[in-house]
């Protein structure tokens, strides 16, 4: 059940049911898709640091997470207004039902933008003798 929530959340941008809703940590948008020979997941990280990015795989998921730190922040005395999350963020993306090569991801980081590629793996079948 999870990991259908989890694909569903992939797919929507909402955390649903497998972020607790009363944690502390924000859930940084994503995109998630799947071209020819990829699947691709693009995580919008404006203002974090490179080296501030964990990027972690399970058999099941991608999980992003890190901190979003904002500079001088003691010396603010009063906001007006307060749209920019900061501080710690994780966001889990369960893997699709597809022959992807998990060893091997290309992740980039540009421009706040977070992009990790993993190649789609040929799918073998074997033929197994009847005895």
């Amino acid at each position: 059940m999870l990991k259908l929530l989890g694909e569903v959340s992939s797919l929507t941008n909402s955390p649903l049911a497998i972020e607790d809703a009363i944690d502390d940590v924000w859930h940084p948008k994503c995109d998630v898709f799947q071209t020819d020979t990829e699947w691709i997941v693009i995580a919008e990280l404006a203002g974090v640091e490179k080296d501030e990015i964990s990027v972690s795989i399970s058999p099941e998921y991608i999980r992003i997470s890190g901190t979003r730190s904002f500079p001088n922040s003691n010396l603010i005395v009063c906001y007006y207004n307060m749209e920019i999350e900061t501080g710690k963020f994780d966001r889990k993306i369960f893997f699709p039902d597809l022959s992807i090569d998990k060893e091997n991801p290309k992740i980039s980081y540009i421009n706040g933008i977070l992009r990790i590629a993993f190649n789609l793996a040929p799918v073998v079948e074997r033929i197994i003798p009847v005895q």
